[in-house]
């Protein structure tokens, strides 16, 4: 009898051996002002991320986001409001970071060697897989030329509810 379960539990130990674990390396979450600033930029801003050796290839980068992008361009705040994953545009002519009107006002990130994407609604993060070690991320904020003085966090008068957040997580898959 005992030799029967040592060999059941040699056999499953072999069946189990190569088993991938994901790990995750780093939460961080975008601070306000830092967010503030590439909302108001009309250009791409880069992300520092804190990991211990750097980046690898293979890792993926998963970013969450929500709240409110106040863009301004009408007479009171909060008459043009938007989420991270952006809004409906018919043409794209006059957009600063991507002249796609799928991108029109939304939050976009990109790597050195992966195009550019767009935040995902809040609740379902976008996943971008690394193809390089130490590859840099780019956060931006795809408005109209010229526009990106109005825009603000969150929505009102004062842009106190439900502003922008940003939380970045590094994931690492590990071979056993």
């Amino acid at each position: 009898m005992r030799s029967a379960a040592f060999l059941l539990a040699l056999v499953m130990v072999v069946g189990v051996s190569a088993a991938e674990v994901e790990s995750r390396v780093l939460t961080h979450y975008l601070p306000q002002d830092y967010l503030e600033a590439a909302v108001r930029s009309e250009k791409w801003t880069e992300l520092a991320l804190p990991v211990k050796g750097g980046l690898r290839k293979g890792d993926v980068v998963r970013i969450w986001a929500g709240g409110l992008i106040d863009r301004g361009n009408g007479e009171q705040p909060g008459q043009n409001v938007n989420g991270p994953e952006g809004a409906t545009r018919d043409e794209a002519s006059q957009l600063a970071l991507a002249p796609d009107a799928r991108l029109a006002f939304a939050l976009l990130f990109k790597a050195e060697t992966s195009g550019i994407h767009k935040c995902l609604a809040a609740g379902k993060p976008l996943e971008i897989k690394l193809n390089r070690d130490h590859e840099a991320l780019w956060i931006g904020f795809n408005d109209e030329r010229g526009r990106y003085l109005d825009n603000h966090l969150g929505k009102g008068r004062r842009h106190e509810r439900d502003p922008l957040w940003v939380r970045i997580e590094v994931v690492r898959t590990i071979v056993d």
